[in-house]
């Protein structure tokens, strides 16, 4: 069996856990699970969000809203098409309201879940990990304290693991021209990045 098989099982095996354990989702998300998609090459790159949308519980498949949109764009921008990274949440399933719509997750939740991302991230062995906004940098890095103005574009080290943080790319954000600008900075630099790590973790 070749590597990337073996990734897509072990994700397979993991996402099966995650579905049969009640306090991954709680009275206030979705029913449907919307597991990571994308490459399973060697030391990909992967980005992670915070949680599906309504349109990403439809699909079953994250990044493919609005906000999926715009990081279609970035992720030209950086010379990167869809299929060569993996996208994928912190949290599997749809927050939300009373009312049906979206919400962020609480500090419990991400806690809850950050222990099943950390096992996809064993799985991927990726060369860099990219934090679309500040709900996911904060249950990735256990950080509650983190603010977006200060961490974007930043590199953090959790051993073995080095994680980029930038905005999401929300409508909200896009509308935004100076936080448009920020990550349309941090997406020129990624696969630059990308390669520089992955050379590092591959000495000749």
């Amino acid at each position: 069996m070749e590597a990337g098989e073996i990734k897509s099982t072990e994700l397979e095996k993991l996402y099966a856990k995650i579905r049969k354990d009640p306090a991954c989702r709680t009275e206030g998300m979705g029913s449907i699970f919307v597991p990571g998609v994308g490459s399973h090459q060697n030391r990909p790159l992967v980005f992670v969000g915070e949680a599906p949308g309504g349109e990403e519980e439809r699909k079953r498949e994250p990044f493919v809203g609005p906000a999926g949109k715009n990081l279609h764009i970035l992720l030209g921008e950086a010379g990167l098409k869809k299929d060569e990274v993996f996208v994928t949440n912190l949290i599997k399933y749809r927050p939300v309201t009373p009312r049906g719509s979206n919400r962020s997750p609480t500090e419990r939740e991400r806690r809850r879940a950050r222990p099943f991302l950390m096992e996809e991230v064993e799985i991927l062995q990726p060369c860099l990990l990219v934090c679309l906004g500040l709900s996911a940098a904060k249950g990735l890095l256990q950080r509650p304290d983190l603010k977006m103005g200060d961490a974007n574009g930043s590199l953090f080290f959790m051993d073995p693991w080095k994680i980029l943080v930038t905005y999401h790319p929300s409508p909200h954000n896009w509308a935004s021209a100076q936080k448009r600008a920020a990550l349309h900075h941090v997406f020129r630099g990624l696969r630059p990045l990308w390669n520089e790590l992955k050379a590092a973790s591959n000495p000749s």
